[in-house]
């Protein structure tokens, strides 16, 4: 899981973890899909589905801010 730099691009952030996630899955001798991968939030979630994430959290557009 990771949650992209504040305030601004996300998109280097999350591809460090797309990284280390194809480093974790040779490791173990899995599929890099056998794997989640858990990136992005409301305000940067394209961006995170994009490069590949699983699961984003979207509660503040649902909820609103808190």
């Amino acid at each position: 899981m990771t949650i992209g730099k504040y305030g601004g691009d996300a998109t280097e952030d999350f591809t460090t973890l797309v990284n280390c996630r194809q480093e974790i899955s040779k490791a173990l001798g899995k599929e890099c899909n056998e794997l989640e991968l858990s990136m992005g939030m409301s305000s940067d979630f394209e961006s995170a589905i994009t490069l590949g994430s699983t699961n984003v959290r979207v509660g503040s557009t649902i909820f609103g801010s808190r």
